[in-house]
């Protein structure tokens, strides 16, 4: 996903960094209704792109989505497209875009701007892969976490994940379509999961629609602290409440999958 063969186009903004801690945002928690958005600078586009989707004030938060109030939601801009994601306030957003084939990823994180995210290591981010970048990148980011992903026809190109690393099979009655939750230890590198591999664990989901894409993931890694838990049910949720899988589940299947991804990221990440 993010070797040095791809062409990337970066951009990142700093907002009040606090040291990788989980620190209070400006407000209440926000269930439903509406949040502000945080924008996440763009660079201009590649030639004959369109230029960066616009960032709104505020977007609405989905049912059964709650953005506490250390969370804020960010805007990432791309060429054309906006995508949003949650994640600790006050830390700095960094935007990747690759020009090459259209990947797309963002990653939230405590410190300066990051000069190439896609292959700096963070203790702490909130990363998102909103567009892998084509078909066999949508089969390599899901299958090594999820066999079936990689079924014939397609042939999946991703290591195999670590025995340490659990996953879980969210429900759906979507035909086709494969929700993934995953935690990783901390202290643990899975090959699978770039973000994972320092002393902070790692929650992530994995969107599959198969066969052959679209796939999409978030990864959580923050701090154990009281605010982990619903700060990582945040990230996880709101993408797959506003993301590809989203469009092939009823409202009554979404709020299940909702509720159980819940169940996994508070149990996983409360285990001492």
């Amino acid at each position: 996903m993010s070797g040095p063969g791809r062409l990337g186009v970066l951009a990142a903004v700093g907002l009040l960094v606090a040291g990788g801690s989980l620190t209070s945002g400006a407000g209440p928690a926000v269930a439903a209704g509406s949040a502000p958005v945080r924008a996440c600078p763009a660079r201009a586009s590649a030639p004959g792109l369109p230029p960066p989707g616009a960032v709104p004030a505020a977007v609405a938060v989905p049912d059964g989505v709650v953005v506490p109030a250390t969370a804020a939601v960010y805007g990432a801009r791309y060429p054309g497209e906006t995508y949003f994601l949650v994640a600790p306030a006050g830390w700095t957003c960094d935007t990747v875009f690759f020009a090459g084939d259209g990947g797309q990823q963002a990653y939230v994180h405590p410190g300066a701007p990051a000069a190439d995210p896609a292959d700096t290591r963070f203790d702490a981010v909130v990363r998102a892969v909103f567009v892998s970048g084509g078909a066999q990148t949508d089969v390599d980011l899901a299958c090594g976490l999820v066999p079936a992903a990689g079924a014939a026809p397609n042939t999946c190109d991703a290591p195999a994940r670590l025995p340490a690393t659990r996953v879980h099979a969210v429900p759906t009655r979507a035909p086709g379509l494969l929700l993934t939750a995953v935690g990783v230890p901390a202290n643990t590198r899975e090959p699978n999961l770039p973000t994972t591999g320092g002393p902070n664990r790692t929650v992530a989901l994995v969107t599959f629609q198969s066969p052959g894409g679209p796939a999409q993931e978030i990864s959580c890694t923050v701090p154990a602290s009281a605010a982990s838990v619903p700060l990582c049910q945040a990230a996880l949720g709101h993408l797959l409440a506003t993301g590809a899988a989203a469009k092939q589940l009823s409202r009554a299947d979404l709020a299940a999958a909702l509720t159980d991804l819940d169940g996994f990221v508070a149990g996983y990440l409360a285990q001492p």
